[in-house]
């Protein structure tokens, strides 16, 4: 199953998070995230996949919609998961 768009966001926060604050870290992984979909999106033109182009647009402006007015919500969900990722991790 393909990564959704939400968990690629997650996945670049993480990534951003280990070396800078949550704000920068979420801003950070945002703009990684629109690069993500650029890129996708000229894979999935070439391919000819209308289907594939409709849904990743709608995922981001889902995204999009949960980040504002304020996105303190969403950063304090990613910490959160953050938190428990790194618990599982060391969980014996």
């Amino acid at each position: 199953m393909e990564e959704s768009l939400m968990d690629t966001f997650k996945r670049y926060y993480a990534d951003y998070r280990g070396a800078e604050g949550v704000d920068q870290s979420f801003t950070d992984a945002y703009q990684a995230m629109a690069f993500h979909v650029i890129n996708q999106t000229e894979h999935f033109v070439q391919q000819g996949n209308l289907h594939e182009i409709q849904n990743l647009i709608r995922e981001f402006k889902e995204i999009g919609l949960a980040t504002s007015p304020s996105n303190d919500s969403l950063k304090e969900q990613f910490e959160q998961e953050l938190v428990v990722q790194e618990l599982n991790r060391y969980s014996f």
